[in-house]
């Protein structure tokens, strides 16, 4: 059960980052993406636990590029890189395949209303549709801890012919708090943040 929970929101990952984002070393401290090499969370997955870590950073066509893994175990599930540019935050390869274009997780300045298209490809697969800031003052209670998150949502979004809703709850100095995916035939998942240690 957790192999295939795994793949399936590892192939949900290609689109909405069920994994943190990176921001480079230059970004403002109250950003919405505080990562440092290192940074390591752990999310609750239904009854399992899923670590995610930012593994390294390095330079690619004058880009600052992460390294962010997804850990069961103590193996890794998914790698993928994210790039932040002045409009947004970008996921731009998932393991050695490329997206083409790189798809936008999240835009800067993160606004209420704001709307973005995707349409992207990763390999053979398409990923369509249309994302929105929800909310950037939306309040969520996870562990006992409270945050006010920003909400991006994407309904219906088109991931390899399969129809999926997804909503992401961004957390000031946190980075991603919570995710929750409906698939289509109405299955839910979700991953909800219970801890975080810092890198240096």
């Amino acid at each position: 059960m957790l192999h295939a929970m795994r793949l399936l929101l590892g192939a949900m990952a290609v689109m909405f980052g069920s994994v943190l984002l990176a921001q480079p070393k230059a970004a403002p401290t109250d950003s919405y993406f505080p990562l440092k090499v290192k940074t390591k969370w752990v999310y609750r997955v239904g009854d399992n636990e899923v670590t995610v870590m930012v593994v390294k950073a390095e330079k690619v066509n004058n880009e600052e590029q992460y390294q962010v893994d997804t850990i069961v175990g103590k193996e890794p599930k998914t790698t993928e890189w994210y790039v932040v540019r002045p409009d947004g935050v970008y996921r731009t390869k998932v393991k050695d395949d490329k997206l083409d274009p790189p798809i936008k997780v999240l835009p800067i300045p993160a606004k209420k209303d704001t709307t973005w298209d995707v349409n992207s490809k990763l390999g053979t697969q398409t990923i369509k549709g249309t994302m929105k800031v929800v909310s950037d003052q939306d309040k969520i209670k996870l562990f006992g801890t409270d945050y006010e998150t920003v909400l991006v949502e994407g309904k219906d979004m088109d991931v390899a012919g399969a129809k999926t809703s997804v909503k992401i709850w961004f957390a000031k100095d946190r980075g991603i708090v919570k995710e929750e995916f409906v698939l289509q035939g109405g299955e839910k998942l979700s991953l909800e943040l219970k801890e975080i240690s810092e890198g240096k």
